[in-house]
């Protein structure tokens, strides 16, 4: 059942039947206004996760499992993607694609995830890719270094070269027109 909780005073009234989203409690004793969050006292399905302000879903295509974010990925939601991109990882996924276009904050924690994300699939030799994110969350990645560090777009450069290297007539080809 949904609800509404003071941020305050920790008053919890029904959702329904609500004269507005300000504590009641807190107006006629403190003369203040402060609001009032919902809440929910039901568990969230695993099927479209949700932790907090981060939305999840994920589609599966073939090998190919991509992970759709949007909100903020920060400390409280961190968990609830580590367990998706470990799900996919144990599903068997060849490629893991993090839709991160409609994230809109990410913290040092989200962070991790996402890089611990990108160890999980190199352990099991599955690639791993990110899709751009909203200007803030790419700034973050970028100042901090990220972008270099999850190696993201090189994947499957590496794997032609270690495919090349096993088999080197894979990267030859022929004669250019008009050419040697």
């Amino acid at each position: 059942m949904l609800k509404l909780r003071c941020v305050a005073c920790g008053l919890t009234v029904p959702y329904k039947g609500s004269a507005g989203d300000l504590c009641p409690r807190c107006m006629v004793r403190e003369r203040r206004a402060v609001v009032l969050i919902p809440v929910s006292d039901q568990p969230v399905s695993t099927a479209g996760r949700s932790m907090g302000s981060l939305r999840l879903n994920t589609r599966v295509e073939g090998n190919r499992h991509t992970i759709v974010l949007s909100g903020e990925l920060d400390v409280a939601s961190a968990p609830v993607l580590e367990e998706a991109l470990a799900d996919a990882c144990d599903s068997g996924a060849r490629e893991v694609v993090l839709d991160m276009s409609g994230l809109e904050f990410m913290d040092s924690t989200g962070l991790r995830a996402i890089i611990r994300g990108k160890a999980r699939c190199e352990d099991l030799d599955c690639d791993y890719r990110l899709t751009p994110a909203q200007r803030p969350v790419e700034q973050s990645l970028t100042s901090t270094g990220a972008r270099g560090l999850l190696g993201l777009g090189r994947q499957r450069s590496e794997r032609a070269s270690r495919a090349q290297a096993a088999d080197p007539s894979q990267g030859r080809r022929g004669p250019v027109a008009g050419g040697e």
